[in-house]
């Protein structure tokens, strides 16, 4: 049900489009940018992986793009930064993690406009781990390879279950 509106005249027939999926509806401002991503890991002290970058074969990374079409975006690990912006939106992906209280895993998502601003879009606290998702291949290519970072996950959940049951409760 997204649809890219560019004209005014679209907006009505977008929104009958979205209104058959549910019943609500998000209008919010495209972005023009490239789309960064970051895997953090850790609970304490996260640190944040390569960044990654999508780049969609469609007008946008809808739907169809990211799970139906097998060319419907290619991705690019690590995305191609120069080291400042990539040490940047890294940091952010950090501060991102740590501001949600978040534990264990996140993939923390960007736009990067042409200035050079980069804007959180989301985080994805339970990133995908098929054959094509993006957080354990940033973690590779970060020198961490898969068995690796499944072992470090369960440690950090092993982790943080030892010190929240180390927590006084009171029924």
């Amino acid at each position: 049900g997204i649809r890219k509106v560019k004209r005014a005249e679209d907006l009505l027939p977008a929104l009958h489009e979205a209104f058959r999926y549910d019943r609500k509806a998000l209008i919010e401002e495209a972005v023009t940018g490239r789309e960064i991503e970051c895997g953090v890991l850790g609970n304490d002290a996260p640190e944040a992986s390569v960044c990654g970058e999508i780049v969609p074969t469609h007008e946008f990374y809808d739907y169809e793009a990211k799970y139906i079409d097998d060319e419907g975006a290619r991705l690019t690990i690590p995305a191609d930064l120069d080291t400042q912006t990539s040490d940047r939106i890294r940091a952010l992906a950090v501060e991102t993690f740590i501001a949600l209280e978040c534990a264990g895993m996140g993939r923390v998502d960007f736009f990067l406009r042409p200035d050079g601003t980069a804007l959180v879009n989301e985080i994805n606290t339970l990133p995908g781990f098929t054959k094509i998702s993006m957080y354990p291949k940033l973690w590779a290519a970060t020198g961490l390879p898969y068995p690796k970072l499944l072992d470090r996950l369960i440690g950090l959940a092993q982790e943080r279950h030892q010190r929240e049951s180390a927590l006084e409760r009171v029924i």
